[in-house]
């Protein structure tokens, strides 16, 4: 497999969730912070940036419009006051349940072509691949 079918396997699945997070109301990026904190409950800014590669000022400018629409809320951690603790709100977890698992929904629809064994196979291949990309980034 080259680069250019991986390139082309994110990019159907970014069109596929794209259309459906719209609707939800938020951006990309406001759904991976929600859907990080959704899964993570007191979270720190830094943190989510680290986990989700992105950028900590993109971060920073969606916490604030998540926060100002009343999706996540943010408390100053008591023992360290430079740090604030974020969580999704009920609201917040309200306006992306219906797709807060979208991707995986593409996955297992895309997936639905391979058998049982080929699909432990391409995950099991996937999170070697993960780990390697890991090691390889930080070199």
């Amino acid at each position: 497999m080259d680069f250019d079918t991986i390139s082309l396997l994110l990019k159907y699945a970014k069109r596929y969730g794209h259309a459906k997070i719209r609707e939800a109301g938020v951006t990309d990026t406001e759904h991976k912070i929600c859907t990080f904190l959704y899964f993570h409950s007191d979270a720190y800014q830094d943190m989510i940036a680290n986990s989700l590669l992105l950028d900590k000022t993109t971060v920073a400018k969606a916490i604030l419009s998540l926060e100002e629409r009343g999706l996540i809320k943010r408390i100053q951690n008591p023992d360290n006051r430079r740090k604030n603790i974020l969580n999704i709100t009920d609201a917040g977890k309200q306006t992306i349940a219906d797709v807060v698992g979208v991707y995986d929904e593409w996955l297992a629809n895309i997936e639905s072509c391979l058998s049982n064994e080929e699909k432990e196979q391409f995950r099991s291949f996937c999170k070697r691949l993960l780990e390697q990309a890991k090691v390889f980034s930080e070199k």
